[in-house]
């Protein structure tokens, strides 16, 4: 018994050492490891966060470009016929969105989906004009609609996604 007592007199205290040294490396390298990855998060911030700017500068520029006033001032109707002038509109519209498809990772969902919808509202908008007006009207008659159409309605679907992608930018910013 007494050697027993004798050989726990030694092991016990270097198992406790053992474990202790153990705990605080293994904290030690915790902490390490939590601080590599807080760096490594600072520095690839650092190098996204002028990419996320320009995305959104990107995408409040393609809706300010598919705004019916913006985009007929851009695209002038000249002489042509009104069908002509709505499928350049449409082509307009969907080669800007199209330009700017990639940018949609770097914003929520709702977000983009406004965005979205904010493209398929003015296409839909720039048919439904023409098809009110008739196969008779001109393209410059297509155009006054579509400006006289913006200026009705209160916020514009265009200008509503403005704002939504304003307040996401200042929200991580």
């Amino acid at each position: 018994m007494e050697a027993f007592i004798e050989i726990l007199k030694y092991t016990f205290p270097a198992a406790l050492m053992l474990l202790l040294t153990y705990l605080l490396l293994s904290n030690f390298v915790d902490n390490e490891e939590k601080r590599r990855a807080f760096y490594l998060r600072k520095d690839l911030s650092k190098q996204a966060l002028p990419m996320r700017f320009q995305a959104f500068e990107r995408v409040i520029m393609l809706l300010e470009r598919i705004t019916p006033n913006h985009l007929v001032i851009r695209v002038k109707p000249g002489n042509m016929d009104i069908a002509s002038y709505r499928k350049l509109l449409v082509e307009s519209v969907r080669q800007e969105f199209d330009y700017n498809i990639t940018q949609q990772i770097y914003f929520s969902d709702k977000s983009w989906d406004h965005v979205v919808s904010a493209k398929s509202q003015v296409v839909s908008l720039i048919n439904k004009s023409a098809a009110e007006l008739g196969a008779n009207a001109t393209a410059t008659d297509l155009s006054k609609k579509l400006i006289e159409a913006e200026m009705m309605s209160e916020i514009f679907p265009t200008k509503a996604a403005i704002l939504l992608i304003k307040h996401e930018a200042a929200r991580h910013f």
